[in-house]
């Protein structure tokens, strides 16, 4: 087991622990998409995660244990993502090398890659691509992946203590871009390009919202942001004084205003009941959702800052429960001036003739951690 390294056996189960919902899926390898077999969703109660760490190891143990008797879940081994401020990762240049004495290496200089104390860190490295510099020189670029050790082991006694199998722990940034691989074209970037453009994919969960910048086919940059869908949710609770219920359903129903430029405005006898609300509840959400641009562009720009290749963001590919937010794409398009698209992950995979889910398509654009971190257990 080990960030980034590869599991062993068959068919292990993707699992996304999530602020306020747990989310499984598991693939079966076949010649042309895998095929997903089982997909299953439980939610947990309030205090057991936060921000994406596991603030309560014995009560995330016994909500994963009773969450594999519910579902009837045999299969132990378990592909575990994470996702929070407390995992880095980075693409470094480095000089040519075998992976042995970069494994070595990397030890005396990973304290200027990472803000990490090498001895409280879990760290692992791949090397993505070869090249020459100005000089001549040959040249690798290494992404390197570092996360608090506490934090890990936390991770992995919950999933021991609930009677599962951790074998691989990876990045959920990295696991939900690989399964909205599909919607990128076969490369990003030409080398003919005169200006080298990037794609950037946003994933909004409850309590988290990931940031992965792929370019070239390689996710060259991750941020996460406290940022999550549920931020939108606590500011109508605040600000309007419902209950928790009461903002979700306002949120999910009411949404962020229609844009001049899109023509879909909600029409008010879909939210009759809710009419004389639709204003304020707006109101708020747009004043939620110019924070929430403000985060992305302060990262997708910090990216661009520094990148060596990419001179702009050319697509935003958003997913993650927090993307059904009615007009959040056209939102998004107006703000960014670029092509926004919903992901796609079920595109990545078959389903399965035996599976059981008649909500399935709704459930997809929140499934993409789950169904990355399955896909990386067949890889």
């Amino acid at each position: 087991m080990g960030l980034l390294g590869l599991g062993r056996g068959s068919s292990p189960v993707g699992l996304d622990i999530g602020g306020g919902t747990f989310r499984l899926a598991q693939l079966k390898p076949s010649a042309d998409k895998s095929v997903l077999i089982n997909y299953a969703t439980i939610k947990t109660p309030e205090g057991l995660v936060s921000e994406g760490e596991i603030l309560d190891v014995e009560g995330v143990a016994k909500a994963l244990a009773g969450f594999w008797r519910e579902k009837k879940i045999s299969e132990k081994k378990v592909v575990v993502g994470v996702a929070n401020q407390k995992v880095i990762v980075r693409v470094v240049e480095m000089p040519y090398m075998v992976e042995s004495e970069l494994r070595s290496a990397i030890q005396y200089q990973i304290n200027e890659y990472i803000p990490i104390p090498v001895e409280e860190a879990i760290i692992d490295i791949q090397i993505i691509s070869e090249h020459e510099n100005s000089q001549q020189e040959r040249m690798m670029d290494v992404l390197v992946v570092a996360a608090r050790k506490e934090m890990v082991e936390n991770t992995v006694a919950a999933l021991e203590k609930a009677g599962l199998k951790p074998v691989i722990v990876d990045v959920s940034s990295l696991a939900f871009a690989r399964a909205l691989a599909e919607n990128t074209p076969e490369r990003v970037l030409q080398e003919e390009d005169e200006h080298k453009t990037a794609i950037a994919m946003v994933n909004i969960s409850s309590n988290l919202t990931d940031i992965v910048v792929i370019e070239d086919e390689i996710p060259r940059f991750t941020r996460a942001s406290s940022m999550g869908g549920r931020v939108f949710t606590d500011a109508l609770v605040e600000q309007l004084g419902m209950t928790f219920d009461e903002a979700e359903d306002m949120k999910k129903r009411i949404g962020l205003p229609a844009s001049a430029n899109d023509g879909s405005d909600v029409n008010d006898s879909d939210i009759s009941d809710v009419v004389q609300y639709k204003d304020a509840v707006q109101n708020v959400l747009e004043q939620e959702m110019i924070r929430f641009v403000a985060e992305i562009r302060r990262s997708l720009d910090y990216y661009l800052v520094q990148a060596t290749r990419a001179k702009s963001i050319d697509k935003i590919i958003i997913s993650g429960g927090g993307a059904k937010l009615k007009n959040l794409l056209q939102y998004l398009k107006d703000n960014f001036q670029i092509e926004v698209e919903l992901g796609q992950p079920l595109h990545s995979v078959q389903l399965s003739k035996r599976l059981k889910i008649e909500n399935i398509r709704d459930e997809e654009l929140s499934m993409a951690i789950c169904l990355g971190l399955a896909m990386r257990g067949v890889a």
